[in-house]
């Protein structure tokens, strides 16, 4: 699929899945606006980018998304390169593992900022540029880790209830843009491995359900792609993937 000329801004483009999102989307025609917390990160991404795809149009911004102030001033100079954006991904977030009484408060603090406060107020602030495309997605990379009843074996509480707030949100936003036109896509991944989609073996691995690993990168790319490919008509809303086996770094629950 083309993503010729679509303005894509993706948060957390930094040297993990958003690096992966922002070579993806370059490769298939896309014009990229990138944020991470330092220019440096961001612009190892760019760099990265421009290697494999030359003629890549990417801007970069150094954003904390735990700060309003950073995301409104990102908002602003996006708003100067275009007048519009066709796909918002709030893939940033700030992860936290460990058991609650583990955690320090400043982590507790900057998970929920970074991961339920940073995504709304990027969503709010973005929403005038979303309005102005013909085809306006935002897609909330969520995690399995806010559903009701998941079992998770590392993720601290406070992560859980940040990210269960984040797709509250996107659940109230749908509802009120329903009819409006913007699609709002929500992807619950579990714990995934992030191949760099610049090797195509480790990219295209085929893993069985008898083997002990992780989904990949790949697979939670797929179901982003497949979703922002649908007729307009159609919104994916929600889609939840887990691990089809009983890997051994994951808790199951055989009741």
């Amino acid at each position: 699929m083309s993503f010729e000329n679509k303005k894509v801004v993706i948060t957390g483009a930094s040297p993990d899945f958003g690096q992966t999102l922002s070579i993806l989307f370059a490769q298939m025609g896309a014009e990229l606006f990138l944020s991470a917390r330092t220019l440096e990160k961001v612009d190892a991404t760019a760099k990265l980018v421009k290697e494999v795809v030359p003629d890549a149009k990417i801007s970069t911004f150094q954003v904390d998304v735990s700060k309003p102030a950073d995301i409104e001033k990102f908002a602003h100079g996006v708003q100067e390169v275009s007048g519009e954006v066709d796909i918002l991904i709030n893939n940033a977030s700030y992860w936290l593992d460990g058991h609650l009484a583990q955690a320090d408060d400043t982590g507790i603090v900057e998970t929920i900022n970074s991961t339920a406060t940073g995504s709304i107020l990027m969503t709010k602030h973005f929403l005038p540029l979303l309005k102005n495309s013909k085809t306006p997605d935002i897609v909330f990379v969520n995690s399995t880790a806010s559903l009701e009843n998941n079992t998770h074996s590392t993720v601290n509480e406070a992560f859980s209830a940040a990210k269960s707030a984040q797709s509250t949100f996107a659940d109230r936003l749908r509802h009120r843009m329903k009819g409006q036109g913007v699609r709002v896509i929500s992807v619950y991944p579990p714990n995934f491995d992030n191949p760099s989609p610049l090797d195509d073996e480790q990219w295209n691995e085929r893993r069985s359900h008898t083997e002990l690993k992780y989904l990949t990168a790949r697979n939670v790319f797929e179901c982003i792609k497949f979703a922002l490919s649908q007729d307009r008509v159609c919104s994916i809303d929600k889609i939840i993937l887990s691990n089809n086996n009983a890997s051994a770094t994951e808790v199951i629950d055989e009741a």
